[in-house]
């Protein structure tokens, strides 16, 4: 819903590289979760008007910056904001008051139709299975009740004892009035300190900010900015573009319902605004009040379910349309993380919490990314990534799972679309199940399904020829260093040169190396790629070198030494020294050169 404030991003995690060193102990996270769960819980009373306090200062804070830069000081400018909110919300206070109380009059009015109404439900649920499970249940208690009844003693029937009235003295109700009037007080005491509590913030918005830096500590001071001003920019940004959402969904609840007929459509209109900040329960709150007004005006069902009907497509269209146009990213929470979040506010701070849920998530989120010990809630929470593509598909392989596996390269592919999937996505679970299995961590049997899994996928996605190209007259073999691994990788490549013209030939990884080079020299081949995926290889590739070199001294070798982190130049002096013309480390570097000496071929030719 939000964009992310400016400025370098947290590391990325989605590769998983496990804990940061130096986070707390389990015992220690543990023991600070429940602590805070305690206080949030029974703290309530002083938290939930801090955070009503702090979400309307952050609502406010934008109108009084703006007033700020066209040249009012701040504190006329936080007073001119405060009391035109006050303006506001008392305004449709009081347009509100007076529509419940004319609603309140009018509705003893429609008594015969609420009735009518109400035996209508009682009749269809009569011819219903269920009301004709529980006649027979009843039917048979009443029975078995007469029988014994019938069978009994014969005792003599007690009188039915008279019925006593008990009058409640006058005092008795004057010492309870308190009791009724202290759930109103401690309301208008909680509104009266975040009105207090909210012009305050706004006036001393820099000196807050600072103290809570120097709570934390200059040491982090680079982190602690990151994530305040991310947070802050989240909240802000979701507030204000939520409010603007709901109002005009308000607006067009209003017009739809006076169009139907609706009498009050105003009152129901803004009342449907306002619940929809309440995530996933205030729309149909707001639908059930026109609905019920509705059955209870009108004779007949026409008109309820064109008041469905007005909420179904104005929710579709606020969600599909105004709320993807107008938010820019979501609040980066996950669609389970918010739903786990409402539950938890809701159960701890009652209604409140449940419209305060979304906001106090994002800033939980935002803090949890930047803080190593609250990562597990970044990682719970968050609607980032937390595995990257790649590792995301080899974990599909490793589980078999191949139609999945090939949902996740479609997926990318619809995203990315070019030729990047191959060195980003379609690279690295080959090499992560060579390196796996050379530690022992998989077997024999699961190696070989990611590489046939993968041979699959990457047959399905060879593009169609393209002739007509001069480069494709060349001819050019390719050979495996070592394993099947380098084979899938080679095949991966003739995918990229197809295009250009050039139908990479690539042999079997189970050719030895006498009899490649013995084929290279047979079909007098012109250029020779060598594939050698890391980790190993370095050392066949280096032979396979030595060997082609003496016997085709003509032709030019092209080595793809393909998933290399470490020791780059290292590793290309090696392979040049062994009689390679030029060594690529990705793939489409790989094309790039085979291009190149291709076309150099043919032009000499």
């Amino acid at each position: 819903m939000v964009t992310p404030a400016a400025g370098p991003p947290a590391p990325s995690r989605s590769r998983g590289e496990g804990p940061t060193p130096g986070a707390l102990n389990p015992l220690l996270r543990f023991s600070g979760v429940v602590l805070a769960l305690a206080c949030i819980y029974w703290g309530q009373a002083i938290l939930i008007p801090f955070a009503l306090a702090v979400l309307i200062a952050f609502l406010l804070a934008p109108l009084v910056i703006g007033l700020q830069r066209r040249g009012l000081p701040r504190p006329v400018a936080v007073v001119t904001v405060v009391l035109f909110a006050f303006a506001v919300v008392l305004g449709l206070g009081a347009v509100l008051a007076t529509q419940v109380m004319g609603l309140a009059e009018e509705l003893p009015q429609y008594q015969s139709n609420i009735k009518q109404k109400i035996a209508d439900v009682r009749l269809l649920g009569r011819h219903s299975g269920l009301q004709r499970a529980q006649e027979t249940v009843k039917q048979a208690a009443n029975e078995v009740e007469r029988e014994v009844e019938r069978t009994g003693p014969g005792a003599a029937r007690t009188p039915s004892p008279a019925p006593v009235v008990i009058q409640q003295d006058r005092s008795t109700r004057l010492m309870s009035l308190p009791a009724a009037l202290s759930p109103w007080l401690e309301l208008l005491a909680r509104a009266g300190f975040v009105a207090i509590l909210v012009p305050f913030m706004l006036l001393a918005r820099e000196e807050l900010r600072n103290r809570v830096l120097r709570l934390v500590g200059f040491g982090r001071l680079a982190l602690t900015t990151r994530a305040l001003d991310e947070a802050s920019e989240r909240v802000t940004r979701y507030l204000l573009t939520q409010s603007l959402v709901n109002t005009m969904f308000a607006v067009l609840v209003a017009a739809g319902l006076f169009l139907i007929g609706v009498p009050y459509a105003i009152l129901f209109g803004v009342l449907a605004g306002a619940l929809r900040f309440l995530p996933y329960v205030g729309i149909w709150l707001g639908a059930g009040l026109p609905v019920a007004m509705t059955m209870a005006v009108f004779q007949g069902w026409t008109k309820g379910l064109l008041v469905v009907g007005l909420f179904a497509v104005l929710e579709v269209f606020t969600s599909g349309v105004l709320e993807v146009l107008l938010y820019a990213r979501s609040a980066g929470v996950s669609e389970v993380g918010l739903l786990v979040a409402v539950a938890f506010w809701t159960w701890a701070w009652g209604p409140l919490g449940l419209l305060l849920a979304t906001p106090l998530t994002v800033c939980l989120v935002v803090i949890a990314k930047y803080v190593p010990e609250l990562e597990f809630l970044w990682v719970l929470m968050g609607d980032e990534p937390i595995v990257s593509t790649d590792l995301a598909l080899y974990q599909r392989l490793l589980a078999e799972d191949e139609d999945e596996a090939s949902e996740i390269v479609e997926r990318h592919l619809a995203k990315h679309p070019g030729d990047a999937v191959y060195d980003d996505v379609l690279l690295s679970p080959l090499a992560l199940a060579a390196g796996d299995h050379g530690r022992d961590r998989i077997g024999s049997d699961e190696q070989q399904f990611v590489c046939r899994a993968m041979r699959d996928i990457v047959e399905d996605l060879l593009p169609p020829p393209a002739p007509g190209a001069g480069a494709s007259r060349v001819r050019i073999l390719a050979g495996a260093a070592r394993s099947e691994a380098d084979e899938v990788a080679l095949l991966m490549l003739r995918n990229l040169l197809r295009p250009a013209g050039i139908d990479l030939d690539v042999v079997s990884a189970d050719l030895p190396c006498d009899e490649l080079v013995r084929s290279a020299r047979e079909r007098r081949v012109e250029l020779v790629v060598i594939g050698a995926l890391a980790p190993g290889g370095l050392t066949h590739a280096r032979y396979l070198c030595k060997r082609l070199r003496p016997v085709l001294p003509g032709v030019k070798i092209v080595v793809g030494r393909w998933c290399v982190a470490d020791d780059v130049d290292a590793m290309r002096e090696a392979l040049l020294a062994a009689g390679a013309d030029a060594v690529a480390t990705t793939l489409q570097e790989t094309r790039d050169r085979v291009l190149d000496f291709a076309r150099a071929l043919y032009r000499a030719a």
